[in-house]
Parts: structure tokens; C-alpha cells; sequence
């Protein structure tokens, strides 16, 4: 028996959220990938504006199914700098804040659109903003990245 419930993708996800109004950029594992580095991640981090009160009231209205708490701005002594929630669509971590980048307006001027495989267009963190995150972050698991983003920018294809 056919469930008639149509099964949620990542795809659905990132269509609703570009026609949503939500300032957010793709960072981390899947910002990598669409940049063409063979890697898997079990999560999508999105970098949002950290005290926007009108876009965090977009990003819960949008996700008000999923979340079992509101996503919430960034607290006076650092609180909330990063939220995870288990979603319909997979995991969804929202950073309020990125080591190594500028505040995220000054991001969002840089952002690189980048399609994923199925065509779709996402509004990413660019190359060299991505660079300075890994290497302010600076974790082991980032140390590839790192490499991968020098030989792009060594090439001069690191947007």
C-alpha cells in the first residue's frame, strides 16, 4: 500500500526557504559539498543574522511544525550561539555567530548562490568567508576542508 503522505526532502526544505524572506547563508559540511568537495554531513548549518527579531519570527513561523522550541536571537553574554533541532527534513543547526567572519551582514554581501545537485539555488557563505571560518574554527575534522579551499583559492576559484 502507497502512503499518500508525500515524504519531505532537503530539496522542499530549501525551496520554502528561499521564497520565504529568511536571511540565512549555508555553511559547514553542505556548503563544502556544493563547492565540489566529495564530503557528507548529517546536518545543514545556517548562519542567520543573530539579533534580527523580524527574521527569527520568519525562520520559527516557517519551521513552527518542527521545532519544539522557537529558535531564538543571540543572548547579552553569548547564549543560544548555536541551536540544533531534528526536523522533518534532517537536522537543522542555526549559527548566530562564526569564528574567523565578519558580522553577518557584511557576510550576506559576499554570499555566493550555488545550486545543489537537483538545480536548486542556495544562498551560501563564500569561498573565502568559508576559508577563514574553518581556519578560525580550526578543528581536525575541518583540516581537509582547509586544504580544499587553499588549492581553490590557489587556482583562483576561490569566490
Amino acid at each position: 500500500m502507497r502512503s499518500l503522505v508525500k515524504r519531505q526532502t532537503m530539496d522542499d526544505f530549501l525551496k520554502l526557504l528561499s521564497g520565504s524572506g529568511v536571511r540565512c547563508l549555508l555553511i559547514g559540511g553542505q556548503a563544502m559539498r556544493l563547492m565540489g568537495m566529495p564530503r557528507y554531513s548529517m546536518d545543514w548549518d545556517l548562519y542567520v543574522p543573530p539579533r534580527d527579531t523580524e527574521n527569527f519570527t520568519k525562520l520559527n513561523a516557517l519551521l513552527q511544525e518542527d521545532l519544539d522550541a522557537p529558535i531564538v536571537p543571540l543572548g547579552p553574554r553569548g547564549e543560544n550561539f548555536i541551536q540544533t533541532y531534528q526536523t522533518r527534513w534532517g537536522v537543522l543547526q542555526f549559527h548566530l555567530g562564526l569564528p574567523g567572519v565578519p558580522d553577518f551582514d557584511e557576510a550576506e554581501k559576499h554570499a555566493v548562490v550555488r545550486p545543489n545537485e537537483n538545480g536548486i539555488p542556495v544562498k551560501c557563505l563564500s569561498g573565502s568567508h568559508l576559508l577563514a571560518a574553518k581556519k578560525a574554527a580550526n578543528r581536525p575534522q575541518d583540516q581537509v576542508d582547509i586544504e580544499f579551499l587553499l588549492e581553490l583559492q590557489r587556482l583562483g576559484k576561490l569566490p
